[in-house]
């Protein structure tokens, strides 16, 4: 048998200033200092700069739908009680792309390139998550 490992975002030194904010109702991003271009998900350099340190930055929470795909059943038991579910892959209006789960909308009107806001739900037991729905 195979042992599955947890598919969850990793708390760690890094991204601990995220999940805190997270648990405030709060979305963070990480921006380059010099050059302002924001990155997700949480990085301890600059992407591509190893020699800058990323400033955190809240973000609106505000986002556009890119793709979507309905997860009917699953594999990993962390997720099994969720099926059926939407994953989602969001533009951010800060200029990053995230994963994430679309909550409280019927399928009927999902649709690419849709606004959305961020929402926050606790996905596991003392596991907050953003996702999102319709704006």
């Amino acid at each position: 048998m195979i042992e599955m490992t947890s598919v969850l975002p990793v708390k760690d030194e890094t991204s601990e200033p995220w999940f805190a904010a997270l648990n405030e109702g709060r979305l963070l991003i990480q921006r380059d200092p010099v050059s302002g271009k924001a990155q997700f998900y949480p990085r301890a350099r600059v992407a591509g700069h190893p020699d800058r340190l990323p400033e955190w930055t809240e973000a609106s929470g505000r986002g556009t739908l890119y793709s979507f795909t309905v997860v009917e059943r699953t594999v990993h038991p962390q997720f099994r009680a969720m099926a059926p579910f939407v994953l989602a892959l969001v533009d951010l209006e800060e200029g990053v792309r995230m994963t994430s789960w679309i909550v409280d909308v019927q399928l009927k009107d999902l649709r690419c390139d849709m606004p959305l806001k961020v929402v926050f739900r606790e996905v596991h037991p003392g596991q907050i998550l953003p996702c999102f729905t319709v704006a």
